[in-house]
């Protein structure tokens, strides 16, 4: 993990994402990439008055003023990291901008939508790059709070190609977290070389011990379990498949994925 991107915008939970994105870059000697993404102004064909140059030019302004003010903020969080970091500023669709950067970088970090803060005015962009980026995402909750990545790590396995690739993309935080929990909810059966044991195998040739753990209630929603138990064990990261494909840009997630977005409490690294 040598290239991290991290979406920088005007919401409040800003500040601790890119701590976090930096407490990460520093774990790996990484570098570090701020995007700040201002998005396009249109006038709609169908507007009942002429919108002039003057006014156009306020509202890009605004958009530089706040790239402005992100820069700083970063560069005030870096001094206590010496992280090396590059910023990025650019106009365009937010989806498409993110998608295009995280091409380039091994891990894309977004923030969770929060419907109560103003400024985060962007639903649906994490479900978007999630499916579209092709690459892993780390989204991190809107609430204020210090994470250690690297301390109890909480991977939801259930044998399908997205948890697979999950795992593949987690490889570099498992190998130097201090413990690594495998958690299989609802398994028809006992773990095997087919599923949850094969796993473990595959991670302790790559360092990484694993402790398996099975829960097994039909009548709870696989995500509150899996978010309950993250709670018990002191989880500070969860590792799961992003589940779902788009259709003409609609944002079509499996429930389990909507849910960890809307209701995440620790950051999650999610694959598709």
């Amino acid at each position: 993990m040598k290239s991290i991107l991290v979406q920088v915008d005007t919401s409040v939970a800003c500040r601790n994402r890119l701590a976090i994105s930096l407490d990460l870059a520093q774990a790996f000697d990484a570098h570090l990439t701020a995007l700040h993404i201002t998005p396009s102004y249109t006038v709609p064909v169908y507007a009942e008055a002429p919108v002039g140059p003057d006014i156009i030019e306020a509202v890009r302004q605004a958009g530089r003023n706040y790239s402005s003010k992100a820069k700083k903020l970063l560069e005030n969080l870096n001094t206590g990291y010496g992280v090396e970091t590059s910023w990025r500023a650019v106009e365009g669709d937010i989806v498409s901008s993110l998608c295009s950067h995280a091409h380039c970088a091994d891990v894309a970090i977004l923030g969770q939508y929060n419907p109560a803060d103003p400024s985060d005015a962007n639903p649906g962009v994490v479900e978007h790059v999630l499916i579209e980026a092709g690459r892993p995402c780390l989204v991190v909750p809107y609430i204020e709070d210090s994470y250690d990545l690297m301390s109890t790590v909480l991977v939801a396995w259930n044998g399908t190609r997205e948890s697979a690739r999950a795992v593949k993309d987690a490889l570099p935080i498992l190998r130097k977290a201090r413990r690594v929990e495998l958690l299989w909810i609802n398994p028809k059966h006992e773990p095997d070389e087919n599923d949850g044991g094969n796993v473990r195998t595959y991670l302790s040739r790559h360092g990484i011990n694993v402790e398996l753990s099975r829960l097994h209630n039909q009548e709870i929603p696989t995500a509150d379990m899996l978010l309950s138990h993250a709670a018990d064990v002191s989880a500070e990261l969860i590792v799961c498949g992003a589940y779902g494909h788009t259709r003409l840009r609609e944002k079509i997630l499996g429930g389990v994925t909507r849910h960890l977005l809307e209701h995440m409490t620790v950051p999650v690294l999610m694959s598709h």
